[in-house]
Order: C-alpha cells, then sequence, then structure tokens
C-alpha cells in the first residue's frame, strides 16, 4: 500500500465515515470506505451506510477513470473481516486485467498471512483507523 491518505471528505462526518485512499503496483486509485463505529445499528441504518457507500463508488469511479461504473467492490461480512468497523474496498479499474490484478494481489497477501499465522500460531490483530475530529 503506498501513498496513504486519510480524509473526510463532504457527507462523511455526518455519517461517521471516512476515505481512506492508497495506490497498489498497476492499480493508482484504491480506497477504503470506513465507518467508525464496530456497528451500525438497525437494518436500516445498514441499508443506508451502503447507499452511501455505493454512491461514492461510483462518484470515485467517475473522477478518477470517467465512468461511474468503472469500479471494484470488495466488503467481507463481521466474520471474516480483520477490522470490526464496517467499511468497503473500492477499486477504480479501467480493464478486466486490474479486476484479475486485484484479486491476484488479495490472495497472496492472504495466502501469505495464513501460512504465517498458522506457521507461527500469531493471531490477526489490527486496531480499527480512528481518526480524531
Amino acid at each position: 500500500m503506498f501513498k496513504r491518505v486519510l480524509s473526510v471528505p463532504p457527507g462523511y462526518a455526518e455519517r461517521g465515515c471516512l476515505l481512506v485512499s492508497y495506490s497498489l503496483p498497476l492499480l493508482p486509485h484504491c480506497f477504503v470506505l470506513c465507518h467508525d463505529e464496530a456497528s451500525t445499528g438497525s437494518q436500516q441504518g445498514k441499508a443506508e451506510l451502503l447507499a452511501f457507500f455505493m454512491s461514492e463508488a461510483q462518484r470515485l469511479a467517475q473522477d478518477f477513470a470517467g465512468n461511474p461504473d468503472a469500479f471494484l467492490l470488495i466488503h467481507s461480512g463481521a466474520a471474516v473481516r480483520k477490522r470490526p468497523n464496517w467499511h468497503l474496498h473500492v477499486f477504480v479499474v479501467r480493464h478486466r486485467w486490474q479486476k484479475a490484478w486485484v484479486y491476484m494481489v488479495l490472495g497472496v497477501k492472504n495466502a501469505a498471512l495464513a501460512l504465517w499465522h498458522a506457521l507461527t500460531g500469531a493471531r490477526a490483530s489490527s486496531p480499527a483507523v480512528q481518526v480524531k475530529r
């Protein structure tokens, strides 16, 4: 992960959200849309947050690729994600090979972590991203 920047664009603060932007090799426009809380509350709250995240993914794709549909989303359920807060990974991609590249990078990273944890008995623990307002 390169050039990691945390920001709170318009519309984020009132939802308790923040935007993390970064780049990967061959993928210059990667983002994590994060909700500060470990839980979003009601089902309606979750649906509203997901709708906001989707609209932001489209906005980011439009801003960086000129096409609101040029993105790949990854969202993990609470049972398999590393951090307790709701977050959505957005990768702005212009070509199918970039989509394959995202999956390959994530597969290698997660396989290496699983092997490391199996060999060392270590547990995955990482504090949630915190931003002071």
